[in-house]
């Protein structure tokens, strides 16, 4: 697993985190708005652990 797949996997974690106590606190717009770019960044994780999984170049 390389750096870039753990740096997206952070950012959807912190980001759909960070999206559901804002909507929850009141800024609901811009908590939906956080709360989709974590599951954007969270469905890229999947694509390149599954695309590394493919080609076999998991060397972690």
């Amino acid at each position: 697993m390389t750096g870039g797949v753990l740096a997206l996997m952070i950012a959807g974690l912190v980001g759909f985190g960070a999206g559901a106590y804002l909507a929850a606190t009141g800024e609901r717009p811009i908590g939906i708005m956080f709360m989709g770019f974590g599951l954007m960044f969270q469905v890229l994780t999947l694509r390149q652990l599954r695309a590394a999984k493919k080609d076999g170049s998991d060397a972690g």
